[in-house]
């Protein structure tokens, strides 16, 4: 039985067949309402509310930097923090409405499990002496499938649906993996030709692990930024679409910005903006028509919009109906609110 569990192979395998139990675990045993009462646990001590969750992190986290205090470098402290950064920006940019705490257990599972996946992935990929940048394609590839089987199976689950997000927060947590495994499981061997991002030959970004893993981490955050005011089935092709399209458009002007041509039209750009931000900056909305805002000189196309009191505001969910929970979220965040569909 030791022989069977220490086999890489069969480690993934067994941790994937755990990822797919979950929801249905959950489900059946009504641990989901347990699982948030943890994460809402707290005591007081002198006089403070202090959170549980976050206190264990902390202290674990502490625990094993001591540990490892040795190996710890600047590019280890840096890529950890980038890290706990991208899983913030994904928590921030996701699940608007459900006003998850931080340190939620359930919001969080997304990211850690994956993460372990990867790694998982990693060390019995390089134990067969696959090249990085097949390790991180065949990870990405892996994860989203197995992430999108998971969704489809719940759609057989009572209180579970298909939500494009979640498999979007599962390959972010999967990219982090990579990250995590590369630059600090490998202190940064994926370095080791420099930091260069962009390529000469397309098919040098599929050969550069550095350049595979940035391009991933792209149209991960830029599909999770869609998905994420996308969420109604029936704008699941759109938000594909959309993600295909502004990831295309990136990679090109990214590709090609080794000409001047390129670069000059891109400080156009940037200098149009800033200058239409300059002109219109006092006067709110000055446009709005059913697929168009222009905000303070910004065009905000197609995507439901809220303003917020202080003239900051963000994309949200396309719906049309909105539950208690998500006017508390709503509430929690400005008295009074702007919201155009």
């Amino acid at each position: 039985m030791k022989k069977f569990l220490f086999l890489r192979k069969n480690q993934v395998i067994l941790y994937i067949l755990i990822i797919f139990s979950g929801p249905f675990v959950m489900t059946k045993y009504y641990l989901q309402p347990m699982i948030k009462k943890i994460s809402e646990l707290s005591f007081v001590f002198a006089g403070l509310k202090i959170s549980v969750i976050p206190l264990v992190f902390f202290l674990l986290l502490i625990i094993i930097l001591f540990l490892i205090r040795k190996q710890i470098n600047k590019l280890r402290i840096f890529s950890l923090l980038f890290i706990l950064a991208m899983i913030l920006i994904g928590q921030k940019v996701s699940d608007f409405y459900l006003g998850n705490s931080l340190f939620d257990i359930q919001t969080n599972w997304h990211y850690l499990a994956y993460m372990l996946f990867s790694y998982l992935m990693y060390r019995y990929l390089s134990f067969r002496k696959m090249k990085p940048a097949l390790i991180i394609l065949l990870t990405f590839f892996v994860a989203m499938l197995i992430s999108t089987t998971d969704e489809t199976l719940q759609l057989n689950l009572t209180n579970r649906i298909f939500d494009v997000s979640d498999i979007l927060k599962d390959l972010l947590g999967a990219v982090l993996g990579l990250i995590f495994v590369f630059y600090i499981v490998e202190n940064g061997k994926i370095l080791q030709n420099g930091w260069k991002l962009r390529q000469k030959k397309l098919k040098d970004y599929f050969t550069n692990p550095l350049s595979l893993l940035f391009l991933e981490l792209i149209f991960t955050l830029l599909f999770l930024v869609v998905s994420s005011v996308l969420t109604d089935t029936k704008y699941l092709l759109p938000s594909v679409i959309i993600t295909i399209v502004v990831f295309v458009t990136f990679f090109i002007f990214f590709h090609f910005s080794v000409y001047k041509g390129v670069r000059y039209f891109l400080i156009f750009l940037v200098t149009a903006q800033i200058i239409s931000i300059g002109i219109f900056l006092k006067k709110n909305i000055i446009y709005y028509s059913e697929h168009l805002i222009i905000y303070k000189g910004i065009p905000l196309p197609y995507f439901d919009m809220m303003f917020f009191e202080n003239g900051f505001f963000r994309p949200v969910d396309k719906k049309i109906f909105f539950n208690g929970r998500d006017i508390q979220t709503i509430d929690k965040y400005a008295g009074n609110i702007l919201l155009i569909g």
